[in-house]
Order: C-alpha cells, then sequence, then structure tokens
C-alpha cells in the first residue's frame, strides 16, 4: 500500500466508474511523480513466493474474526434478522383472494 498504488487505483477506478479507456501511459500532470518508477498506469507484477503459512493465517482469521464478533452496532440504527424469502406456493395460492377485484367487494351483499 503506497501513495503510487493508490494514485493508480484511483485513476484506474475512475476510468471503470466513467467507462473511460484510458491509455497505460501516464501523460505529464501535477502528480507525475507519483507514477515513478515506470510511468504507467498499469503494475508489472513481479514473481514471489508465499511466504504466508497455513498457522499463520488461520490465527489472522481468528482474531479478525473475534475482533468483528465483538463490534458494537451504530448507536440508533436498529440491528434485525434478514427476512426469509417469500414463499411462492403461498402467494400463488392466495392469488385472487382480496386482490381488489369485483368478487372482493361485500357492500352488495
Amino acid at each position: 500500500y503506497t501513495i503510487r498504488n493508490v494514485a493508480r487505483c484511483w485513476a484506474y477506478e475512475t476510468s471503470v466508474l466513467l467507462d473511460a479507456d484510458i491509455p497505460n501511459e501516464i501523460p505529464y500532470n501535477d502528480y507525475f511523480e507519483y507514477y515513478a518508477p515506470d510511468y504507467e498506469l498499469h503494475l508489472t507484477p513481479e514473481p514471489r513466493e508465499n511466504m504466508n503459512t497455513d498457522a499463520s493465517l488461520e490465527a489472522v482469521r481468528v482474531e479478525l474474526l473475534q475482533q468483528l464478533q465483538e463490534l458494537q452496532g451504530a448507536p440508533s440504527v436498529q440491528m434485525q434478522e434478514v427476512p426469509p424469502e417469500f414463499d411462492l406456493k403461498k402467494e400463488a395460492y392466495a392469488e385472487g383472494i382480496n386482490d381488489g377485484g369485483a368478487g372482493d367487494d361485500v357492500r352488495d351483499r
């Protein structure tokens, strides 16, 4: 995470948002030095050995889950479960019953 990579990311994300194709070469501008040393939008990936062990990844996962579990909801924001999906069979059965059609008017009865 460096200011150079953030500048590249914002430039690319802005082009995606605007649905605009932009060249890989960065034109000279006030922030040109942020794109050093190659002055291109996209980085050339360098092969690196994965030094993460299963144990270290598991330790990070456990720590993050513990921190997430301890988070409090924002004050005055209601927390509730997401309602389940509608049962389409029940909707199909109820179709035509009290749906505002002529058969629902009980005033003439």
